[in-house]
């Protein structure tokens, strides 16, 4: 499975995006959008550490790291090493 289906999936399984996963475009702002909040920043870095093995820095918790899918797809790739 790929991260970004993993993404996908722990998005609507954890904040109840009521579309299909693949309705939310990679690109669309979940902060700006409301479809997160800190406390779904916290949650997601949360399942990054527990079920991805990627350890999120505090400073790592910003807007261009976890802006929209598309964002958090690099991010998780880049901290993976890839």
């Amino acid at each position: 499975m790929s991260y970004e289906s993993q993404i996908r999936s722990f998005l609507v399984q954890s904040f109840g995006y009521r579309g299909m996963t693949q309705d939310l475009a990679s690109d669309v702002p979940l902060l700006d959008q409301g479809i997160l909040d800190s406390t779904g920043v916290l949650e997601i870095a949360g399942f990054f550490e527990s079920d991805l093995g990627v350890v999120v820095d505090d400073e790592d918790m910003v807007p261009d790291n976890f802006g929209s899918v598309a964002r958090l797809v690099a991010y998780v790739t880049r901290k993976k090493g890839g």
